[in-house]
C-alpha cells in the first residue's frame, strides 16, 4: 500500500540524522518477455551509489504527490539498501530514472529527484518541463 505522502508520515529529509547503512550494487531485471538491450544492461550494470551518493540523492530527493511519478521515466535498473532517517530504518529502492521508494512495513513513500544536481546520481534525469 503506497500511503501519501502528509507531513506526520514523510522522514524530514534534510535532517542531519539521514543516514544510508547498507547499498547494494544495481540490478538489471527487464519486464518478463521484454527485449532487453545489450546497451541497456551494459548502463545498468556501470551505475553505482556508494552510501555517500545515495545520502545526497535522498537529500536532494522530494516527495512525490499524486500524479507527480509521471514526470519521470522508468528504467529496468534498481540499487536498493537500507536508510535510517527520523528515528526510523527504511527499506529503500532507487530506480535509474530518479525515484526512490522507502518502506517501512505497510508504509511506503515515493520520492523523486529531478533538481539538476540530482544527474551525478542516476541514469536518466526527467525532462526539464516536468518538475
Amino acid at each position: 500500500m503506497l500511503l501519501a505522502c502528509h507531513p506526520q508520515a514523510r522522514p524530514d529529509n534534510a535532517a542531519p540524522d539521514i543516514s544510508v547503512l547498507e547499498v547494494s550494487g544495481s540490478v538489471y531485471a527487464p519486464a518478463q518477455g521484454a527485449r532487453a538491450p545489450a546497451a541497456e544492461e551494459a548502463m545498468c550494470k556501470a551505475w553505482s551509489l556508494d552510501a555517500g551518493q545515495a545520502t545526497a540523492f535522498f537529500r536532494l530527493s522530494k516527495p512525490l504527490g499524486e500524479g507527480e511519478l509521471h514526470d519521470f521515466a522508468w528504467l529496468p535498473c534498481t540499487i536498493e539498501g537500507r536508510v535510517q532517517a527520523s528515528g526510523r530504518v527504511w527499506n529503500f529502492e532507487i530506480n535509474a530514472a530518479g525515484t526512490s521508494i522507502w518502506r517501512d512495513g505497510d508504509e511506503a513513500l515515493l520520492l523523486g529527484c529531478a533538481q539538476a544536481a540530482c544527474e551525478p546520481f542516476v541514469v536518466l534525469m526527467p525532462d526539464a518541463g516536468g518538475q
